[in-house]
């Protein structure tokens, strides 16, 4: 028998150690930050965007609601709708939540376009079939 049992085990003790504390900071569970909540003032300014909504395939009826408020509702709308709308609208962006319905079938898309005041214009898609309530941020 060659070395020290003892001497071996106290080796072993420290090669274990050494990968111990990059594992534990692997695994460290840190608690995620809570979102940022943007509070609407009393005084935010009410301001005109213009809306533009292309559908692969007409939805029966829509509503798009901002703040928990009806802004828009069309009960037979075409493949393409245009408005301009009058919003509180933040520096932060908006949150506008679209309801519609696509036959369950098939699988169809809503561009979304809107000209913030400023002039600039922000694009999104939503993809989905059958009944769609989704929330689509526009900063």
């Amino acid at each position: 028998m060659r070395g020290s049992p003892l001497f071996r085990a106290f080796v072993a003790f420290l090669v274990l150690l050494g990968f111990g504390v990059p594992l534990w900071r692997l695994t460290l569970a840190e608690a995620p930050k809570p979102p940022e909540i943007v509070v609407l003032q009393k005084d935010t300014p009410l301001k005109e965007v213009r809306v533009r909504l292309d559908f692969t395939e007409a939805p029966t009826g829509l509503r798009v609601l901002h703040l928990g408020k009806e802004i828009w509702a069309d009960p037979a709308p075409g493949p393409g709708l245009e408005r301009t709308l009058t919003l509180a609208y933040p520096k932060e962006g908006i949150d506008l939540l679209f309801q519609f319905n696509w036959p369950a079938e098939k699988l169809a898309a809503m561009r979304v376009r809107l000209t913030d005041p400023e002039g600039e214009e922000h694009e999104k898609t939503v993809w989905g079939g059958g009944a769609i309530a989704e929330v689509v941020s526009i900063p």
